[in-house]
């Protein structure tokens, strides 16, 4: 199965770059296993027609951003669903076309678009503060968060079959329901 990860995110404010900071470790973790042929890891600071770009041609994409659920503690690790895509700056975007959006005119377009998307979202603390540095409790959640991913794109792993259903899905200790 081709796989992409996309890390979401604006290093220049605080724990909005929490996506592009994962796929970096991600990358190097791949890198230093010698599995760099599991998934393609890039990075975007944009999403709309930019995603539908970055996802076609891929039979699975992992996306990876900050989220600002209400009353979810900050640092959470939440899974969500790609039609429950309330929570994300660039996966749903007042300026741009939403994931939903994305994928069906990416399939009206003819492009071959993925069969299987995974929403990995971290809970910012503070996501709107000019900074380039997380939060030291959304640094931590980032590093769970790379585990899970490395999990996703290990075919030993059971996380590997990353199945969704509708809404933010809790999933062990490490996961939120908001």
């Amino acid at each position: 199965m081709r796989t992409r990860v996309i890390g979401l995110g604006n290093t220049i404010l605080s724990d909005d770059g929490v996506g592009i900071y994962a796929a970096r470790e991600i990358r190097r973790r791949l890198v230093e296993s010698g599995r760099c042929d599991a998934a393609d890891v890039v990075e975007t600071e944009v999403g709309g027609f930019t995603l539908m770009e970055l996802m076609a041609g891929w039979d699975r994409v992992i996306l990876m951003d900050a989220t600002l659920f209400d009353g979810v503690e900050p640092g959470s690790l939440v899974k969500i669903d790609p039609q429950d895509l309330h929570t994300s700056l660039r996966i749903r975007s007042v300026h741009d076309i939403d994931l939903p959006t994305v994928l069906g005119l990416g399939r009206a377009l003819g492009f071959e678009m993925p069969g299987e998307i995974l929403i990995y979202g971290i809970q910012a603390e503070d996501a709107f503060t000019l900074g380039e540095t997380m939060t030291p409790v959304v640094g931590q959640a980032m590093k769970r968060a790379v585990e899970r991913v490395l999990a996703a794109l290990d075919p030993a792993s059971a996380d590997s079959q990353g199945s969704t259903v509708p809404g933010v899905q809790a999933s062990g200790p490490d996961w939120a329901q908001a």
